[in-house]
């Protein structure tokens, strides 16, 4: 009998471990650059975690990830973290140069406003990336510039691209490195 609840206890307890894995899905792209993946995790507690790799490296990783403007044959990929329940959008953008080394990533945006991505114009030596309303944000030599704060910004993002009651002194553009996850 005990050994009966031994095996049983055994048993349970693989069970446990087996459930306690995270579970992750893998999207891959062949780039002129290397292997780029999107790898999506979930834990038991059903949270996910986001992951992209560039050539079996951990580039970027966030709650939320996803593809906002990509090609196989450039270096430079925008993604979006996930929206915020007071505006329904990012707070964020991610710009990734696949082409740096190590792969550089600078989070960019207007804080406390909605920065969704619009259009990005990819030069060879200057890249343009706006959001809505025409904010650009350049990125050249591995360095993004963000716009001038002040009144123009502010009429380009304000309501319903700003969150609720956004004051003038409040909209600053950013732009951020982001460390690479280990």
């Amino acid at each position: 009998m005990t050994r009966d609840l031994l095996v049983l206890a055994a048993l349970v307890l693989c069970v446990q471990v087996v459930n306690a894995q995270e579970k992750c899905r893998t999207e891959s792209v062949a780039t002129a650059a290397g292997a780029v993946d999107h790898v999506i995790c979930r834990d038991s507690s059903k949270r996910r975690t986001h992951t992209i790799r560039f050539n079996d490296q951990n580039v970027l990783r966030s709650d939320f990830l996803v593809e906002l403007d990509n090609n196989k044959n450039r270096s430079l990929w925008v993604y979006a973290g996930a929206p915020l329940d007071e505006i329904g959008c990012p707070d964020r953008l991610y710009l990734v140069d696949l082409s740096m080394k190590p792969v550089k990533v600078t989070a960019f945006g207007v804080k406390k406003a909605c920065n969704e991505f619009h259009w990005a114009s990819w030069g060879e030596k200057r890249s343009v990336v706006a959001l809505k309303n025409n904010v650009r944000f350049t990125y050249e030599n591995g360095k993004m510039t963000s716009p001038e704060g002040g009144e123009k910004l502010w009429k380009s993002i304000e309501p319903p691209h700003a969150g609720a009651g956004l004051p003038l002194e409040d909209a600053v553009p950013f732009v951020e490195d982001v460390p690479l996850p280990k």
